[in-house]
């Protein structure tokens, strides 16, 4: 995407140095601010642009590496156009510029990059504001070959990884390709080409002392970059004493690299990596055991010398093999209660890791995954212990042994300020109301939050609620970090049956956790009963009943949805509820007023989106041929987002919908289809629930052909 960008100073020519220094400035601020995503271009590409008197300028961006040189040429192609261009880094700082008023080409030439993070391009027509030139142009990014790879390798005898071990015991694989793919057990293949053949002894079942696993690429492309392999030790099948012994053998058109060999205990994971940039030009770096260990000894130099964030709350990076870690400072106020995000931005492969340390090299917190949904990291409402100078360390899964890159964005919120304008759970603040009788089960303890489920007869009813972090409480977990308990749940399974049964959930803390909680309700088995139940689904926050629902279930299980936002005063609201048939039609109403308007998705290339209470659902058009194999994918970035997907015709018939990857294991969206006739296809992004849901956040949503 292109950002459209006003500036509202009258420049003169003989103001031009000043005007590129004050679009730098403006740039960085919109970019960060709005989110907005510049069009990515790579070293060796071409791409053209339009500049006029409302869009005067255009951002672009791509993946510097530290000692390669670069040029930059911007070519207008309107006689009445002249150009400009401006490179800064990810701070903003400026890199290079350059303005040519009497001619149409403008270069910045022989420019050594000093670090490896993102940089980014700006083209401005060279009056500035002033005047009413418009046209387009060409802008070529062009450099040296540095120590990069291409795209991709082309492989005459593919490439493996196998994984083998001489227990029953169950170990898994895992390699995580250059572009963001992973093949493990719930995951077998990816758009890349890469699958994994089997999982060998799962769950102790048919096991054999003979084991093996092996990811491969077969005879044509595969990407080309660091791939980086894992090893997981988890379950333990036979009686044993020690660790279990192991060989990682990977095989690049047909030559053997050297083995790694390595022992697990378990629970334990191993991680080693290798950089592919020719069939004959692979690097393999041995790796370890315990990646997540916080070992900052071999960065000792980039932690003495941190960048410090001098009041800016968003910075950008890059982690590649050559740089593990960026070292960001800031001060801190004790008592302060700090969140920081770091999330990586679309393309490439990183799996964000956070260490956040105090004055005296002690760590504070750390956080790898920040939930189950995604990679990236979060350290959330962090109670600085005192007041001095921290440091956050951005990094990857693994750090020096790791293998996985890419660049990041990193959002830090709260640092500086005090806790007295915070809300936090369990702060003492204004006082519950008196709790009424509603929405609490008689016998039952009372809390910030009731929900109660009663119904009429002895079916097998259930509630699903989840929290504003995005943890279920449910029947399979009833009680969950946030405070939530579900005290009671009648007739689960057809067992213990009463006529008269009820679910209660309750959070004792108060003030309840701030945000947006989602309520699921459906019957899971009638049990025999000749008629479905009627129920009642009642909800209060701080003695205040927000919903009662009176109704009877979906008898094909289809889930019914309710909403309801807790503020920082304690007070909620609750939004109108409906049944979630996975339905597009009944779902999300008529989308034939955004098709137009739709952005067109292309192969192999990712785009952004945001899912929240105004935007329940983003449509996407593209083309595709008859018999074409495709994977649409939506992957939850930020956020509490539970994807959703649909993919339908040019005439709006559902073909395929999508939840989960693997249902209790992978909560992002996939669907894999095969075109039935030429001609255009929408794609549309939600989340479960759609209209009705209460999951929000940020996503990537890409599409690719599917090899085999």
């Amino acid at each position: 995407m292109r950002n459209r960008q006003s500036f509202a100073p009258r420049l003169t020519r003989l103001m031009i140095p000043l005007m590129l220094l004050a679009v730098v400035a403006f740039t960085g601020g919109v970019v960060m601010a709005q989110g907005g995503t510049p069009q990515k271009i790579r070293i060796g590409e071409t791409v053209t642009g339009t500049l006029n008197a409302e869009q005067f300028a255009q951002v672009y961006t791509f993946d510097g590496e530290a000692g390669r040189t670069i040029s930059i040429t911007a070519t207008s192609q309107t006689e009445s156009l002249r150009v400009a261009l401006i490179l800064s880094d990810a701070d903003g700082n400026i890199v290079a510029r350059s303005s040519n008023l009497t001619g149409p080409e403008t270069a910045i030439s022989g420019v050594n990059l000093t670090a490896s993070r993102p940089y980014y391009v700006t083209v401005l027509r060279a009056t500035g504001a002033q005047g009413d030139a418009s046209g387009t142009f060409s802008l070529a990014l062009t450099g040296d070959a540095g120590t990069s790879v291409p795209t991709e390798v082309t492989l005459a005898r593919g490439m493996s990884i196998t994984l083998s071990w001489s227990t029953t015991d169950d170990l898994d694989i895992e390699v995580r390709d250059p572009v963001g793919g992973s093949v493990y057990f719930d995951n077998r293949e990816v758009p890349s080409g890469g699958s994994l053949n089997r999982n060998t002894n799962e769950a102790c079942e048919n096991t054999s002392r003979s084991a093996s696993e092996t990811v491969s690429w077969g005879p044509g492309s595969a990407p080309a970059g660091s791939y980086e392999v894992l090893v997981y030790f988890n379950r333990v099948c036979e009686t044993q004493a020690s660790a279990v012994q192991f060989t990682a053998a990977v095989t690049v058109d047909g030559t053997a690299l050297a083995p790694v060999t390595g022992s697990l205990n378990l629970n334990e994971q191993y991680v080693f990596s290798y950089v592919l940039a020719s069939p004959s030009n692979v690097s393999l770096r041995q790796g370890g055991a315990n990646p997540l260990l916080i070992n900052l000894t071999p960065f000792t130099d980039q932690l003495s010398r941190p960048i410090d964030l001098a009041g800016r709350t968003t910075v950008q990076g890059r982690i590649t093999n050559q740089s593990q870690v960026d070292v960001w400072a800031f001060q801190g106020t004790a008592g302060a209660v700090v969140t920081v995000d770091m999330v990586a931005i679309l393309g490439g492969s990183l799996d964000p890791q956070l260490i956040l340390i105090d004055e005296q090299g002690n760590v504070v917190d750390s956080n790898d995954d920040a939930n189950r949904q995604t990679r990236n990291a979060r350290i959330e409402n962090k109670t600085l212990p005192a007041t001095g100078r921290y440091r956050i360390v951005a990094t990857r899964f693994g750090k020096n042994i790791g293998g996985t890159e890419g660049s990041y964005q990193l959002t830090v919120t709260g640092a500086g300020s005090g806790t007295t304008a915070a809300v936090t759970p369990g702060a003492a603040t204004t006082p519950v109301a008196q709790p009424t009788t509603s929405g609490i089960v008689a016998g039952m303890p009372t809390g910030s939050i009731n929900i109660s489920l009663t119904w009429n007869n002895r079916a097998d009813m259930r509630i699903l609620v989840r929290d504003p972090q995005n943890r279920s409480l449910f029947s399979d977990v009833r009680q969950v970090t946030g405070g939530g308990i579900l005290e009671r749940i009648d007739n689960l399974n057809c067992q213990n049956l009463t006529t008269t049964p009820s679910t209660y959930a309750y959070w004792p803390n108060d003030p309840p956790l701030i945000g947006t909680y989602e309520v699921q309700v459906w019957m899971n088995n009638q049990c025999s009963e000749p008629t479905p139940p009627t129920f009642t689904l009642v909800v209060s926050v701080r003695g205040q009943e927000i919903i009662r629902e009176v109704n009877r279930p979906d008898l094909t299980k289809n889930i019914t949805v309710f909403t309801f936002t807790v503020d920082a005063q304690g007070s909620a609201t609750a939004t109108k509820g409906g049944i979630f048939t996975r339905q597009l039609g009944t779902d999300v109403g008529d989308i034939s007023t955004r098709i137009p308007d739709a952005e067109n998705l292309v192969y192999g290339r990712a785009v952004a989106g945001v899912i929240d209470a105004t935007t329940p659902y983003v449509v996407y058009t593209f083309q595709a041929r008859a018999g074409d194999r495709l994977r649409i994918g939506m992957r939850s970035i930020t956020g509490t987002l539970d994807p959703f997907l649909y993919l339908l015709d040019s005439a709006g018939f559902q073909i395929a919908a999508n939840d989960d990857v693997q249902a209790g294991q992978d909560a992002n969206s996939r669907i894999d289809a095969v075109i039935p006739a030429d001609g255009a296809y929408i794609v549309v992004a939600s989340r479960f629930g759609a209209v009705f849901g209460g999951t929000s956040g940020t996503y990537e949503l890409s599409i690719s052909p599917l090899t085999r």
